[in-house]
């Protein structure tokens, strides 16, 4: 009888199992990062990554009837630039970004169009891919560097899911990406400062297959 303990239980399993539904998907868009600010003695300065597109893959699953979790990875080009009276300098770059998200709907599951809101939080992976010269425009500012570095991340934004087909369903989305500066990949000059928080706002649009 102890020998048919974990039968049982995984029977026991099953609906459950059966009932959890998960979603598989991709979705592209494009980013639109806000502008950040560089202080220093001489004057101001803005910087921060240019617009690019973006491309996300995603695994969700049903927690309870109106609450949801999903996986998700975006991959993002966003050039870096410095800008200041007139004069503007660009350097190549891209960002990674992996996170956990919950996303609450107002209706059920079973709905053909289910509004929600989405926050969580990951890491993201900032690259500076251009060349490096030993002089630099706007130097006394920031420094657009070929470097790589890790930071938090927390998002939060919103949508709708539309149900096209028995298992495939459409995605409309926008999503803001927050982290830190990344001070090694824009490195403020010797007597300059960079305040505020990188914003990245990504509207999508995607597909996913249930099951």
């Amino acid at each position: 009888m102890r020998a048919l303990g974990p039968y049982v239980l995984a029977v026991a399993l099953l609906p459950a199992c059966v009932a959890q539904q998960w979603q598989l998907g991709a979705a592209g868009g494009f980013g639109i990062a806000k502008n950040l600010t560089v202080s220093s003695g001489s004057g101001s300065a803005t910087t921060g990554f240019k617009g690019g597109l973006a491309a996300s893959a995603f695994a969700g699953h049903h927690l309870y009837s109106h609450l949801a979790g999903e996986f998700r990875y975006t991959y993002r080009f966003g050039d870096l630039k410095l800008s200041s009276g007139g004069t503007e300098y660009t350097f190549g770059g891209l960002m990674h970004a992996v996170h956990y998200d919950l996303q609450v709907y107002p209706t059920k599951k079973d709905a053909a169009v289910r509004p929600f809101i989405a926050g969580g939080g990951g890491v993201r992976l900032y690259r500076g891919t251009g060349t490096e010269h030993a002089f630099q425009p706007l130097s006394s500012f920031a420094i657009l560097t070929k470097t790589s570095e890790v930071t938090g991340l927390v998002t939060a934004g919103g949508g709708v899911q539309i149900k096209v087909a028995p298992h495939l369903y459409l995605r409309i989305e926008v999503r803001d990406y927050i982290t830190p500066v990344p001070k090694q990949v824009l490195t403020p000059g010797p007597r300059a400062k960079i305040g505020g928080w990188v914003h990245d706002f990504t509207p999508l649009g995607g597909i996913s297959f249930g099951f």
